[in-house]
């Protein structure tokens, strides 16, 4: 850019002929150099403008959405009684700032009894309106189980009535997954406290990644039966009984070691490996695209079974908010019953909001986007990143379409869920907590038995079908130095501001499969019984099963095979640097070990392989 820069301005200064033309020259001189910093400019923006955020809505098309067992659902939206509106931010009466509402944590408030009476009695009359009211719990339970397992379509222009596209929408795996789930929260809340007219009403946080208060991480008693206080509006009937308090949701959890008998760690154990499993997926995420997700622009079909890299379409990539948050679902519903191939309700993203408890768990998950923005950096060599969301207009003018509590359809872009403040929401500070994951410490990096060298393993082969079996899988992994091409679109100045990521690229996992990998670098031994609490280990993927895209394909069956486009494409991404350094690798041109530990599949699930084309170095 700039060499092709400076020839343009010397072949424009070899033009002027005498001293009449040299005023030109230096106008033309001078217009060159600004064009010339205007496009290094734009090279280094945060993110491209491109000008092709995903629009969508519930109006106009929407297909059911198949299940393993019995027909396929219908989980379609009421048509709006008026014309869409457009979200505006919440002020008082008087046009000031918005009434506060201030989210608690469950294991907190589930000791007021006036705040459960309040809370039990806005879910007793959602439950009672009508199937036709888009307020009623039924339809507060489609608005996650369509847009969330591709019922509608993306549309070509922005507002609910443009014209609909041939790509189905999803909104996990990518960008759109924490915003999305933020406005549909701010809609449920206010639904709530508009039927118990009361407006600072706010739902509880489940405070699942809190190790410090001996409870906050348990199932909170206010969701379950024998409560001292009425609560049957809260309850749910499609629960784990295995994971009742004084059980602690185990954020490594594996189910298939469960019902093998080899799930046998103390609370001791569950609370270290849930503050590495959280250091690892929020605390070392430095970037957006590595917290939030990959981009997911109009077009593209990101849980299709082919994707066209070359036309600009991405695989799905979910952030590491969206995959420690899947863990959540997975141990709450119900695993290994043959009676619920599904595992619903909290393990299937169909039906996990049919659960009360959905909502106060994704408060959780929406109060560690707002934490994540405040973390240190400790992550890059600088040491004085700034952790921010995307800037791109492709992500900031998505749009959406969520029912109000006055019945209106809204539309949404995610530019208005930005700010948490703006939306008239804050969460109790429980930073105590935070911080123990925050600034949490692995375990010293193992000593090997025997000396080896990473020479000793297999490259991965490019395009290829690498496996991902019940063996774990290891590959040596080149590496470099990042170079000024790797801060193109970042926003950064300097290359020590890069965070350094492993990427495991176009991996093939069918709709209908629980996955999980655990990855470790330099820790070949790595089975599905190591520990997590340790240096090697890097982080997780997680993977729940949801609607099939493929209608043609019989649903009433209890295992589903791979044909037909019935699987997705995942990018997935592990932060290694800091992991690096612990481990005493300095060196840019040192090679490394990838272990990559799969702990799917559930017990009522066949055994299966999954398969990736390449494990990749990338700076972010």
């Amino acid at each position: 850019m700039a060499a092709a820069c400076r020839q343009h301005i010397f072949s424009m200064q070899g033009e002027g002929q005498g001293r009449g033309n040299a005023g030109v020259v230096q106008v033309k001189f001078l217009w060159v150099v600004s064009m010339c910093c205007a496009l290094l400019c734009i090279q280094y923006l945060p993110q491209s403008i491109s000008a092709e955020p995903v629009l969508a809505s519930s109006l106009g098309f929407c297909k059911t959405v198949p299940v393993l067992r019995g027909a396929p659902l219908h989980c379609c939206l009421p048509q709006p009684a008026r014309k869409p509106i457009r979200f505006k931010y919440p002020t008082c009466e008087s046009g000031g700032p918005p009434i506060i509402r201030e989210r608690k944590p469950a294991h907190v408030v589930q000791n007021d009894p006036e705040y459960v009476r309040k809370y039990n009695l806005a879910y007793a009359r959602m439950k009672a309106l009508p199937d036709s009211d888009p307020r009623s719990f039924l339809n507060q339970w489609r608005v996650h189980c369509s847009f969330c397992n591709e019922a509608f379509k993306q549309r070509e222009v922005p507002g609910p009535l443009g014209k609909a596209t041939g790509v189905l929408l999803q909104v996990h795996y990518s960008w759109t997954f924490l915003p999305w789930h933020r406005m549909y929260l701010y809609y449920h809340e206010r639904i709530l406290a508009d039927l118990i007219d009361d407006p600072t009403f706010a739902l509880p946080f489940w405070n699942w990644d809190n190790q410090l208060d001996p409870i906050a991480s348990m199932m909170p008693f206010m969701f379950l039966p024998n409560f001292p206080v009425n609560n049957s509006a809260l309850l749910d009937a499609n629960r784990n009984a295995n994971h009742m308090p004084p059980k602690i949701l185990y954020l490594g959890y594996n189910g298939r070691l469960e019902a093998e008998g080899k799930l046998n760690l103390t609370d001791e154990q569950i609370r270290y490996e849930n503050l590495c499993v959280m250091y690892n997926q929020v605390a070392t995420k430095i970037s957006a695209r590595s917290f939030l997700g990959g981009p997911y622009v109009a077009g593209t079909d990101n849980t299709a079974a082919s994707v066209n890299v070359s036309a600009g379409e991405t695989p799905g990539e979910s952030g590491g908010m969206e995959i420690v948050h899947n863990v959540a679902h997975e141990w709450t519903g119900l695993i290994n019953d043959p009676a619920h191939p599904d595992n619903e309700d909290m393990g299937n993203f169909i039906y996990a909001a049919r659960d009360p408890i959905f909502y106060s768990h994704h408060s959780n998950v929406d109060r560690l986007w707002d934490v994540w923005k405040t973390i240190p950096d400790k992550v890059t060599i600088a040491g004085n990143r700034k952790r921010v969301d995307y800037t791109s207009s492709d992500f900031l003018d998505s749009e959406f379409t969520f029912f109000d509590e006055n019945q209106d359809m809204v539309i949404v872009k995610i530019r208005d869920s930005l700010d948490n403040s703006k939306l008239g929401i804050k969460y109790t500070d429980v930073s105590e907590a935070d911080n123990l994951w925050i600034n949490y410490e692995p375990l010293p990096a193992h000593k090997p038995s025997q000396p080896w060298s990473p020479s000793e393993w297999p490259a991965v082969v490019p395009s290829g079908n690498n496996t991902i079996s019940k063996v774990p899988a290891s590959f040596r992994l080149e590496r470099r130095a990042p170079t000024k091409k790797d801060l193109k679109g970042k926003g950064l100045k300097h290359t020590n501001q890069l965070q350094e990521d492993i990427v495991l690229e176009r991996v093939r996992i069918p709709h209908s499969a629980y996955a999980r990998f655990d990855v470790f670098i330099n820790f070949p031994d790595a089975n599905r019984e190591t520990h997590l609490y340790m240096s090697e280990y890097v982080g997780t993927f997680t993977h729940l099963p949801s609607g099939m895209v493929d209608m043609s394909a019989s649903v009433s069956q209890s295992s589903v095979t791979e044909s037909n486009g019935m699987y997705r494409l995942f990018n997935i991404r592990y932060s290694v640097g800091q992991a690096l350094r612990r481990l005493g690798i300095g060196d840019w041109n040192t090679d490394v070990v990838v272990t990559i530990v799969s702990k799917g599949v559930r017990k009522t699930s066949p055994t299966r392989d999954f398969y990736f084309s390449d494990i990749k170095q990338e700076f972010q």
